[in-house]
């Protein structure tokens, strides 16, 4: 995410960007929504002061976390273009990177948890989860004001060198392009994984089903991105497709593990394992395979879509034996209890 934008006020010598304007209001959004889902409910007076005291300490840990995270894995990552890790925190306006963005969010929403207890623990990890989807839903516009989130493919068609398919890109010698709109993609489909958190918190399913959906969509399109964070060891497969792998990895294994204690070994752990297994190593190879087959880039990125489909059913699978297991124990444990009284 890049917040260097053209300017969009002027007051003064003060200089305001679309970039800032839309991540200012784009969090204000978040935590709006984040907000209006966590506090309603039927508890006492106590709890909800401490509901809204917790919601209040979210935002603003929120805010720092996410910042800081962003910038330093972007500092990383791209220490070429700083002089030194200070100048990276000399001002608000430039990379943040999403990994650090999202764990921001994460660790804020843990720590503000722990102040609320317990019992809301749940509540609040899954209303911050939906929050942190409307984040990066909207702060994914602001590359229409810059020279980010395009492409790897040139687009030369005519018909297609406009909005939504392609974008206008300047290069750096002068003149420009049209790029694919890979923001335009990130903008949709952080939508609908956006209205999928809200779904989730309804129905009372964890946050992490959640970020199980967005670390699955970013390692399709940061893939299709031209300006893409790497290792400083490492030029072939990006950071973020990196932390989303192991993310998926580290879920699906422990979901596994949870689910075979819960209900012994099954077919269906057998065949969700394979699943997962099958799509995680066609993202890796579709990813190996674009990079030196541009001209089948669209082929190859509905294979990977295809693929990441299949890591998100496999993990959702593996943890609701788990989930509905531990709820059919919890409700057999509560029908004893009653027995006995």
């Amino acid at each position: 995410m890049n917040l260097e934008t053209v300017t969009a006020v002027y007051a003064g010598y003060l200089r305001i960007g679309y970039g800032v304007i839309i991540v200012t209001l784009a969090f204000a959004s978040s935590w709006f929504f984040t907000f209006s889902l966590a506090l309603p409910g039927k508890e006492n007076i106590t709890v909800r002061l401490k509901e809204t005291v917790s919601l209040l300490m979210y935002a603003g840990f929120a805010g720092v976390l996410s910042a800081f995270l962003g910038r330093i894995v972007h500092w990383y990552s791209h220490h070429e273009s700083y002089d030194g890790l200070a100048s990276a925190f000399s001002k608000f306006e430039g990379s943040y990177h999403e990994s650090g963005i999202i764990l921001g969010f994460f660790l804020a929403s843990v720590i503000s948890s722990f102040f609320i207890g317990r019992k809301f623990m749940k509540k609040m990890m899954s209303a911050s989860a939906a929050g942190t989807m409307l984040f990066m839903t909207l702060v994914s516009l602001v590359s229409m004001f810059n020279d980010s989130d395009r492409g790897k493919a040139v687009i030369t068609d005519l018909y297609y060198q406009r909005f939504p398919y392609s974008y206008i890109t300047n290069l750096s010698g002068g003149g420009t392009e049209y790029r694919t709109a890979v923001f335009f993609w990130k903008f949709v489909i952080l939508a609908i994984i956006t209205f999928i958190s809200f779904i989730l918190f309804m129905k009372g399913y964890s946050a992490l089903l959640t970020y199980v959906c967005y670390f699955s969509a970013m390692a399709l399109l940061d893939s299709a991105r031209y300006d893409a964070s790497f290792l400083r060891s490492n030029g072939f497969v990006s950071l973020m497709q990196i932390v989303s792998g192991v993310f998926l990895l580290i879920t699906m294994i422990t979901c596994t593990i949870l689910s075979v204690r819960k209900r012994k070994i099954h077919i269906f752990h057998i065949m969700l394992t394979a699943s997962f297994l099958i799509g995680i190593g066609l993202v890796g190879y579709m990813e190996y395979y674009v990079q030196r087959h541009g001209d089948l880039y669209i082929g190859c990125y509905l294979v990977m879509a295809a693929a990441c489909i299949s890591m998100i059913a496999s993990v959702w699978g593996m943890y609701k034996s788990y989930d509905a297991n531990t709820e059919a124990g919890d409700k057999k444990t509560a029908s004893g209890d009653d027995k006995e009284k």
